[in-house]
């Protein structure tokens, strides 16, 4: 149901969608309660996606405290459902997705209310930066946290038609959000499922429908981003990975399924074997061990075993799921004799 009018009375509202994670949860309201823009000209909700912890009692310490916040139960797991939710509850004209593991500059809105006023794009955000709570592993490199950010271009720019914002730092337009129909909840993650590809596919959708669209982005629109002690393990980096190669199937523009999807897929089931074992022999008789001094940073750096075995492993994975779910769902009932 479109909201009218008067039902948009504030210009930005943050959404922080959240699972389970109520001392992240603590620290990142921390942080946008802290802002340097006036507390009316913005609204915090806050969508509990089902948690089983401490997440309400944390969100409403935080309502009793500020008047801006508001917090809701989104019972149908996935960070799709919550982040629509989020929208369907927000009174502001832009919306501002804000992941829970993150820390945020005491500037970040009031930047945001600048781009606004000035350029008033349909989406917009900005880099993010990694930061840890917890040791690196030994084998850890420091060129390593580029992994674990983004950066889009120097200085303040509209992107490229195939570059998107990151859902984790994502401002958006509510008109527009609601448009197109909100975020895919096919795609996101869900509970303790790892899934992505969520924000890029809302932003192909806008494009589909403007044209001209152009995502903006603003170095100085920044925050940080919390790389769990989980996420420094090659088990993590491949489930993560497989996951942004589910996540491609979904992605691919729609004139390539059937037949073409099928290619696809029948050339990624060719190359994977020859991959697997390329990395293997590779690992074990040609790694470069003063440049790779342990195994993970040679499968971490090798392009082949991020993409070519983890990405394809995924992308086949969800190819033969779904087409299997797709044929039994359609499978036609027996002829009566």
């Amino acid at each position: 149901m479109a909201k009218d009018k008067q039902d948009i009375v504030i210009g930005l509202s943050v959404i922080i969608c959240t699972y389970n994670r109520a001392d992240l949860l603590k620290n990142v309201l921390q942080d946008v309660c802290q802002q340097t823009l006036a507390d009316s000209e913005f609204e915090v909700i806050v969508v509990d996606n089902h948690s089983t912890d401490q997440t309400r009692a944390v969100a409403e310490s935080f309502c009793q405290r500020y008047p801006n916040v508001r917090y809701c139960f989104e019972a149908q797991q996935g960070l799709s459902h919550a982040r629509n939710r989020g929208w369907r509850e927000a009174r502001g004209e832009y919306l501002a997705y804000l992941d829970d593991d993150c820390q945020v500059p005491t500037q970040w809105l009031a930047v945001a209310k600048g781009i606004i006023e000035l350029q008033a794009p349909i989406v917009f955000g900005g880099p993010y930066y990694a930061f840890y709570n917890s040791p690196k592993p030994h084998w850890w490199k420091e060129k390593y946290d580029a992994y674990h950010s983004m950066t889009y271009a120097d200085s303040a720019s509209y992107l490229e038609p195939d570059q998107d914002i990151h859902g984790g730092n994502l401002f958006i337009q509510q008109a527009i959000l609601e448009k197109v129909g909100g975020f895919n909840p096919q795609l996101g993650m869900s509970g303790k499922h790892l899934s992505y590809g969520e924000e890029t596919e809302l932003q192909m959708r806008i494009f589909k429908a403007l044209p001209e669209f152009r995502a903006y982005s603003d170095p100085r629109l920044y925050v940080y981003h919390l790389v769990a002690a989980k996420k420094m393990t090659i088990g993590w980096v491949i489930r993560a990975l497989m996951a942004h190669g589910r996540a491609q199937y979904h992605l691919c523009p729609r004139n390539l399924m059937r037949f073409g999807i099928v290619i696809n897929c029948l050339w990624r089931f060719v190359e994977l074997p020859k991959n697997i074992i390329i990395v293997f022999f590779s690992l074990v008789f040609k790694r470069n061990r003063s440049k790779h001094p342990y195994f993970q940073n040679y499968l971490y750096e090798s392009h082949r075993f991020r993409e070519g075995c983890c990405g394809m492993l995924g992308f086949i994975y969800e190819c033969v799921t779904t087409s299997l779910s797709t044929l039994f769902r359609h499978k036609p009932d027996k002829m009566s004799p």
